[in-house]
């Protein structure tokens, strides 16, 4: 499963202030970003996507929780989704707009350099 994992713990309250939901382009993929909502506690948030790439519209959800200390942004496992690249530049565009907005520096992935190239995160 395709995922970021940035350092430390992030304030989701304050991290979404740096979410872009303007439609981007990719190539020949259009990726946007729907709409996201913070867990009644506070502890995750939820992403909705529109990724349209040949055509064909995907619609994956995008879960940012704590994780190890951590702050993990991965597909939501409960659907069934393709793992194309333009979602995975999704979820790095996800993880680059939390960063505007104060989460960490990025630990690890496993999302291939090439879909990461020229996104901005740190």
């Amino acid at each position: 499963m395709p995922h970021l994992i940035l350092k430390g713990p992030t304030d989701f309250s304050s991290a979404v202030i740096g979410i872009d939901a303007e439609a981007r382009r990719w190539g020949r993929a259009v990726l946007k970003t729907e709409g996201w909502w913070i867990r009644s506690d506070a502890g995750a948030l939820l992403f909705e996507g529109v990724i349209v790439e040949f055509s064909r519209a995907l619609h994956p959800l995008a879960l940012v929780a704590p994780h190890h200390g951590d702050t993990s942004v991965r597909l939501w496992p409960y659907i069934d989704i393709e793992r194309t690249h333009a979602v995975q530049r999704w979820l790095a565009l996800i993880a680059t707009d939390l960063q505007s907005g104060g989460a960490g520096t990025l630990k690890k992935t496993n999302i291939p350099d090439e879909i990461l190239d020229g996104v901005g995160l740190k």
